[in-house]
């Protein structure tokens, strides 16, 4: 099990159609997420630019960083940064509600051996709206 780091940049868009890229993380799953954040936490997306970004070169391919690239968005939208160091994991379905995934016990493992006492996933959340506050 290993951590990365997800950022996100949100910015008005100037195109006809708001842009969605991403480096290490799926392209459709980001303008799925995006449209759940819209549709399910009233995240006001549709006229921004959305821009993902997986620290160091990882490719994440796995639902478990759904939540984490959720709360990276929101973030980015509210300009507002956590605190302390968290953990976010967990996939997001289409009616926003987050699901366990697998090896859920190893990341929060890692988490505290890496000196990280926050986490969020689907123990603490039910819904993405949850994320936003």
């Amino acid at each position: 099990v290993f951590l990365v780091e997800v950022q996100a940049l949100v910015e008005k868009s100037f195109y006809p159609s708001p842009v969605r890229r991403a480096s290490g993380f799926d392209v459709n799953r980001l303008q799925m997420l995006s449209a759940i954040l819209s549709s399910r936490a009233g995240a006001n997306l549709g006229d921004k630019d959305i821009y993902v970004n997986v620290i160091g070169g990882m490719e994440l391919d796995e639902p478990a960083a759904d939540l984490a690239v959720c709360a990276a968005i929101l973030s980015a939208t509210s300009n507002k940064i956590e605190k302390e160091p968290t953990v976010y994991f967990g996939e997001v379905g289409l009616s926003g509600e987050v699901r366990s995934v697998v090896g859920a016990e190893r990341r929060l493992k890692e988490a505290e051996r890496l000196g990280i006492k926050k986490s969020v996933g689907p123990g603490v959340v039910k819904k993405v709206v949850e994320l936003v506050g």
